[in-house]
């Protein structure tokens, strides 16, 4: 008995930096701050402590019984924030064991300091991000609203290729090799304004721009010119009134670039070659070994200033009147000012974060970085990575999907291995538990993007399973992020990067009423009505074989999801008690769909079909 009862409460055990267990989660420095932790309530446990770093040494606060609450023992203790960053993990003592719970649970062994609990008083998320739902558009694709902008058939010649004209906009776009990265189809800017009405109904707040700076591909990642919007896309004028629309609409705007390599037709090219890395025979360091796309040396002092420094740099530019953007996607920010020996990339990252802040402090920062870079998501530098690393590329892999990396290899790659529940756990928790909370809380979370095989594409992943990747989309930390068309089912395949960049489906069916679309909708809504899906605490209940059960509360608000990625049902028990709920509210989960279970004090056995997934709220 005693054995189990240990482990009960081992399970109980909860805290983190949300306003649930944090009394101000953004103080000021001299401002006190009530700290709080919950447990079952036991006579098991006899003193619950504060660890933390004063002045660089430790010290150990006793913290004292504030409530009981649906058996849920509360201990609470008041700290003042004397620095700008209070690092903390918790002490609890039994009889017979010392535990230490961080941010990467409970242990019996004294913990490094990398997984603590961290509150800072100099970092603030932008106020716009909370509860904020993202949207991402690849303007070549999306809507075209301005004809007379359109690239005409044969106008130009890049790389020894002509561009295409697609004169239909149901078209498949053309291979790589058939069009190389040229065929377009008259996306645009007054596209984009055109269709805020929709984006606005379907509950997006954040739009995120693929790069539309002065180019010759479609994509136009090798950027010709930084300081104009590319006149295809409408010009400077377009983005003008672009971030206006937007902005009237109560919407943000981050748009992407490329600051580590220009396009080959870049004028820099020619007229500034110290601007760029050389190889030894003096040709031009191309990135990942495309000659075209020639990498910047930031040893250079004047590049620096053009690029970030100066008042008139590309990056200040477009924050300021009359683009007033909210924010900058880094391409390839991984790599940045790194090559050999030279390593730049600490000097360079601040400086370019500082002066972004300097123009607009609520300016949202994120980099392309598809695994560990918790060295950049310590308050001082990114607020988000693309999290493909502590969602995407693991949320992808459970429907069945290869992941974006290891598939790479195909010794690897033909390993048929099945991402558990546990699994996903693990790995969720080996980005979420070294970054602050105030940082977890605005990861950009997404699966689906331009660079990646769109999952409802994928063969072999049903319906089920993309509403499964769908729903977890919304119960991590951070915020969701769609990728246009998702939500449309909208039309792709998996061979190459043309397949995820199909025209958006106009005018074929209507969005609403369609099963994409409701789902989508669905939880957009639960979102911005339900503050613990965004600002509250987050527990995993279960995680057994494939099936992986999620929790988000705060105070009396609780849900959990609930995804099954098996292929036969499963009947599982579910510990309600661990959040201090009791049952399930209704017989149907917030989709509609009937649920068969049995609540017993706190327990719940739930029969799950074969790839269900539910959104249920408790109680």
């Amino acid at each position: 008995m005693k054995g189990d009862f240990m482990r009960s409460w081992f399970e109980s055990v909860y805290s983190d930096g949300t306003r649930g267990f944090v009394s101000n989660p953004e103080p000021n420095l001299s401002d006190e701050v009530e700290i709080t932790i919950r447990v079952l309530n036991t006579d098991e446990i006899n003193d619950v402590i504060l660890w933390r770093i004063i002045n660089g040494g430790e010290s150990y606060e006793t913290m004292k019984l504030k409530k009981i609450d649906s058996g849920l023992a509360y201990y609470s203790t008041t700290v003042k924030m004397n620095e700008p960053k209070l690092q903390y993990h918790f002490v609890i003592t039994t009889d017979d064991c010392v535990y230490f719970y961080t941010q990467s649970g409970i242990s019996k062994v004294v913990p490094d300091y990398k997984h603590d609990f961290v509150l800072f008083t100099e970092y603030r998320n932008p106020d716009w991000v909370k509860g904020a739902v993202f949207y991402q558009i690849f303007p070549e694709r999306f809507c075209n609203g301005n004809k007379e902008n359109d690239v005409q058939d044969g106008e130009y010649t890049y790389m020894g290729h002509k561009c295409i004209k697609m004169d239909d906009w149901s078209m498949a776009p053309l291979s790589v090799e058939d069009a190389h990265g040229m065929d377009f189809f008259g996306g645009d800017l007054e596209g984009v304004i055109e269709k805020i009405p929709y984006l606005k109904k379907l509950g997006v707040t954040a739009i995120y721009l693929n790069p539309i700076f002065e180019s010759y591909s479609t994509h136009k990642y090798d950027c010709t010119d930084y300081f104009h919007v590319d006149k295809h896309f409408g010009g400077d004028e377009a983005l003008a009134a672009l971030s206006e629309e937007l902005h009237k609409n109560g919407m943000k705007l981050i748009l992407d670039i490329s600051i580590n390599h220009t396009g080959i037709e870049h004028k820099w090219v020619h007229e500034n070659k110290p601007y760029y890395f050389k190889k030894e025979d003096g040709s031009l360091l191309g990135w990942c070994g495309v000659k075209t796309l020639p990498v910047l040396d930031y040893r250079n002092e004047e590049l620096r200033e053009l690029i970030y420094k100066g008042e008139d740099s590309v990056l200040k530019k477009w924050l300021k009147p009359p683009y007033n953007i909210d924010g900058w996607r880094f391409d390839v920010a991984d790599v940045l000012a790194k090559n050999d020996d030279v390593h730049l990339f600490e000097e360079v990252w601040r400086e370019v974060c500082d002066s972004i802040r300097e123009v607009k402090k609520d300016a949202f920062i994120i980099g392309e970085h598809w695994a560990d870079c918790s060295e950049y998501l310590q308050g001082d530098l990114w607020n988000t990575p693309m999290n493909y690393f502590g969602f995407g590329r693991i949320m992808r892999q459970f429907a069945g999907m290869p992941d974006l990396f290891l598939a790479r290899n195909e010794k690897i790659a033909k390993v048929p291995y099945k991402l558990s529940a546990s699994d996903v756990v693990e790995r969720t928790e080996l980005h979420y538990s070294v970054i602050p909370q105030a940082i977890a809380d605005c990861q950009m979370n997404l699966f689906d993007s331009h660079d990646v095989d769109r999952v409802h594409n994928y063969e072999g992943i049903g319906f089920e399973k993309w509403k499964s990747v769908a729903i977890s989309q919304f119960f991590w930390r951070g915020i969701p992020c769609i990728y246009y068309g998702d939500e449309v089912g909208i039309e792709g395949h998996t061979i190459s990067d043309a397949g995820c960049r199909y025209p958006m489906p106009w005018g074929r069916e209507k969005a609403e009423g369609k099963p994409y679309y409701d789902v989508y909708k669905k939880l957009i809504d639960l979102r911005k009505n339900e503050p613990a899906l965004y600002e509250g605490g987050r527990k995993v209940l279960y995680a057994n074989d494939r099936v992986l059960v999620v929790a988000r509360f705060l105070d009396s608000n609780k849900y959990i999801c609930v995804i099954s990625m098996e292929e036969e049902v499963r009947t599982i028990n579910i510990p309600l008690w661990t959040i201090g709920a009791n049952n399930i509210c209704d017989d149907k989960d917030v989709f509609g769909s009937k649920m068969e279970f049995i609540n017993t004090d706190g327990e719940v056995m739930l029969n799950i079909p074969a790839l269900a997934s539910y959104v249920i709220k408790v109680s």
